[in-house]
């Protein structure tokens, strides 16, 4: 317990900050966090304070953005297009006697034939998904 009591306080932690700027809210943000939720300044339990709800200010542009369907799909291709591409080394490199490694080779050409499928299988399922939504009446 001894350990827990040496750390630093939050809004010590805070105030070392200079990037964040200190609010109203901020502060009655880490008084109820030190005291405990529905603690007033004293320390004593309050059931009718109000907690203060945080809102989120940042801008689309400073928001981290998820790579969007589009964009996995493009890696998924290109995925499938790198293992075709390493199949096909690993082919030539056999056959021209620059490797004598049978089982890499055929482990790549299968990799990069059960990806091919799962590439097409995926297509169609999207097609099939997207002229069952046409088909429907709005």
């Amino acid at each position: 317990m001894n350990e827990i009591s040496s750390l630093p306080s939050l809004s010590d932690l805070l105030g070392q900050n200079p990037n964040i700027r200190p609010n109203v809210a901020a502060t009655r943000l880490t008084q109820n966090f030190e005291y405990g939720i529905n603690a007033d300044t004293t320390g004593q339990q309050n059931p009718n304070a109000v907690l203060p709800v945080a809102i989120d200010k940042t801008t689309p542009t400073e928001r981290v953005n998820a790579p969007g369907f589009a964009q996995m799909f493009e890696n998924f291709i290109k995925g499938v297009d790198q293992k075709k591409k390493i199949s096909k080394r690993e082919t030539q490199d056999l056959i021209l006697g620059r490797s004598d490694n049978i089982h890499e080779a055929v482990v790549k050409s299968q990799e990069a034939g059960v990806a091919f499928n799962l590439m097409i299988e995926v297509r169609n399922k999207l097609v099939d998904s997207y002229q069952t939504l046409m088909k429907m009446s709005v």
